[in-house]
């Protein structure tokens, strides 16, 4: 039994951190896995191009094997990532995401979106990876397009287009990671009132100020300094963020300001310029659906 799939990377728009509600917008980087099921033999896991955990393949495949009667089954799983790790792009929830796409896709499973968003919420926690769950980030990779989430009980409370003229600017500090599962919550939760803010805005579809003011509040918050967001400002992003908790900084640009923001961020990391994404996961020859 084998099966496939692609997701989509994401960037935030509200930190679901220190409020447990949160918001993102898919972006173009993708990761692809493919799994192999077998009656009996080992489990494997192989990722090209990035490291990611082995663990969330793991428990990606614990989970899907107790609930589907899979019990004594060997698995080989293989990664595919351009996304890169513990930088703030949502690598962990990408990889949960496509591998329980991947192993439903080998038993020819099509479960609901929340079904689907359970699972790789779980995943996700079980495996040490979140501390929320990211169901901002793992619906964002999922569905594409602008998402706004309670992590609390994984649910999804809003998914729109966003438009696809923007691209998105990531500028990524070589040689700095943060693990969002090691993060201390309790350092964000002075800034909550600012955050229920920005997800107030969230939930009236202003996702640009909401970005904006997420990454002002927690670019301060951080410690990595509002410098280059206001920069990137300055020089026409459209918004401005830390993605996650950092330390990759994502604006959304038209066209025509691309290049100055790119140059603007250089001075923070090593720049990357990818489309915002609206197009939902593929698994096999499906795609993800509400």
């Amino acid at each position: 039994m084998r099966g496939s799939a692609e997701v989509g990377g994401a960037v935030t728009v509200v930190n679901a951190i220190s409020t447990g509600r949160g918001a993102a917008i898919g972006i173009s980087l993708r990761l692809r896995a493919n799994a192999e099921l077998s009656e009996d033999g080992p489990f494997s896991f192989k990722c090209t191009n990035r490291e990611v955990d082995d663990s969330v393949a793991r428990t990606a495949f614990e989970l899907v094997a107790n609930r589907y009667g899979l019990k004594g089954y060997g698995c080989r799983i293989e990664v595919e990532s351009e996304i890169p790790v513990a930088v703030g792009l949502k690598s962990s929830s990408a990889a949960a995401s496509a591998i329980a796409l991947a192993l439903l896709d080998a038993i020819g499973e099509v479960p609901r979106y929340q079904e689907l968003l359970d699972l790789v919420t779980e995943i996700s926690v079980r495996s040490g990876t979140s501390i929320t769950g990211a169901a901002d980030d793992a619906s964002a990779c999922m569905l594409g397009g602008f998402v706004v989430t309670d992590n609390r009980r994984a649910a999804l409370l809003m998914r729109a287009e966003v438009d696809e003229r923007m691209r998105a600017v990531i500028a990524v500090p070589e040689g700095r990671r943060t693990y969002t599962a090691s993060f201390r919550r309790e350092a964000l939760t002075p800034f909550r009132p600012l955050v229920e803010v920005a997800f107030e805005l969230a939930m009236r579809g202003d996702y640009l100020r909401a970005m904006t003011l997420n990454g002002l509040v927690h670019a301060a918050a951080l410690s990595y300094g509002t410098e280059a967001i206001v920069g990137a400002l300055r020089k026409g992003a459209l918004s401005c963020s830390i993605s996650g908790t950092g330390p990759a900084i994502a604006a959304l640009c038209t066209e025509e300001s691309v290049e100055p923001v790119r140059e603007e961020l250089e001075a923070y990391g090593q720049t990357m310029v990818v489309d915002v994404n609206n197009a939902p996961a593929r698994y096999g020859g499906r795609r993800v659906s509400l």
